[in-house]
């Protein structure tokens, strides 16, 4: 078997269902055998996403049209080693090695007729347990940003209703007026402590106290704010708190490691076992959230795993892409030994989202059941992909 052509799909759903930026970059490799896989780039979110689909396409080109799908490892090594530019990394590079990688592996459990998870020699385990993501935009059809404290109450125990014993928010993020808050760096404001305080005093209270919360804080603070606002709120039952300060080097977040009193997860914005090893070795996370789209793909989230389990440290990839991307994550997720805990985010339930694809992966009371077809088990919508931009590089001859 032999790769012949690689196809970008890319799908702009910015506005749709309130959400303000969501751009699709896909990719589908197709064999002379006449398998094809499917991956994708974790970008969908901020700017950047469509600076993947060159890239893809460029990576595709050089260093897999012609090669055997199944030699995985040895393209990826190609990829890392003869792009010269994958050496130092970025999204846009490993996010592209990523969406490629996904698609080799989606052609060998097509080929093989077995799930990914099975050829990655784990049984399929129990449905995994998964939380509802970023709660500050409201857990239903339409992105709202949530101001008042008693709409983070009804969002968590709508939550909490349909079965999650897990919610996360941001509570910094949106500002009294609804717009998207600024000027987060640096220390805390009393009032933006008591507004921190109150949103999630609310989130607690419509949990109730037999469910957890994860405080997500983007990056957006600094240290010190990241440190002012664990205090705050390490009495409500914090599980771990995400992204405490940025990942432009290992000093700060380290810092805030040390002297947190409740504990720290991270990882969406590294890539490759190497960006994660400063951090493990600091004893600086206690959580990791690989995004199996930006980190290097299956391949490389797998080693990632296994390294963070070295140091007796659990995993949950970070998701928030379209339906792609969480049949990619919990694949990964039902192969390791380390998993803890699936991230469900609200954009998943957005029609926008759900309509890209024939299946609709959804949990049933704050669990998600593995899904068992060969390969990632996806199909995109016929109607969907009517309307997608599509590019391609092919096989001469």
């Amino acid at each position: 078997m032999k790769v012949t052509k690689i196809e970008v799909l890319e799908a702009e759903l910015s506005g749709q269902n309130g959400i303000a930026s969501w751009y699709h970059v896909f990719a589908r490799v197709h064999t002379d055998e006449g398998v094809s896989g499917l991956g994708e780039v974790g970008m969908a979110y901020g700017t950047g996403a469509q600076a993947a689909g060159p890239m893809v396409l460029a990576l595709g080109q050089r260093f897999v049209l012609g090669h055997d799908p199944f030699s995985t490892e040895t393209i990826w090594e190609r990829m890392l080693r003869k792009s010269f530019w994958a050496e130092g990394g970025g999204p846009v590079v490993f996010g592209a090695m990523s969406a490629i990688d996904a698609a080799l592996w989606d052609i060998k459990g097509r080929a093989l007729g077995q799930p990914v998870h099975r050829l990655l020699g784990a049984d399929t385990p129990q449905p995994l347990r998964c939380y509802a993501s970023q709660l500050q935009f409201d857990w239903g059809k339409e992105v709202v940003n949530l101001v008042e404290p008693a709409r983070y109450r009804e969002a968590a125990v709508r939550a909490r209703e349909e079965g999650y014993d897990c919610v996360k928010v941001d509570p910094l993020m949106v500002a009294d007026d609804g717009s998207r808050a600024a000027r987060l760096r640096g220390i805390l404001t009393p009032e933006q402590r008591r507004q921190v305080r109150a949103r999630m005093e609310a989130v607690r209270d419509g949990l109730g106290p037999d469910a957890d919360i994860i405080l997500e804080l983007h990056s957006f603070t600094s240290s010190a704010g990241a440190l002012q606002t664990a205090e705050v709120l390490q009495d409500l039952g914090i599980l771990f708190m995400e992204e405490p300060t940025h990942y432009n080097g290992a000093h700060a977040h380290n810092r805030v490691a040390r002297k947190s009193p409740v504990p720290i997860a991270a990882g969406e914005r590294m890539y490759t076992r190497w960006g994660f090893l400063p951090y493990l070795e600091a004893e600086s996370l206690d959580m990791i959230q690989p995004d199996v789209g930006l980190v290097g793909g299956i391949s490389e989230a797998c080693k990632i795993a296994h390294l963070a389990h070295t140091f007796d440290v659990g995993v949950q990839a970070h998701v928030c892409g379209s339906p792609l991307a969480t049949a990619i994550a919990l694949q990964f997720e039902a192969a390791i030994p380390n998993f803890e805990i699936h991230e469900h985010h609200t954009y998943a339930l957005k029609a926008c989202n759900r309509d890209l694809f024939v299946e609709d992966l959804q949990p049933h009371g704050g669990r998600f059941d593995v899904p068992t077809a060969p390969g990632l088990g996806m199909t995109f919508s016929p109607e969907a992909e009517k309307r997608m931009t599509k590019t391609y590089v092919e096989l001469a001859g």
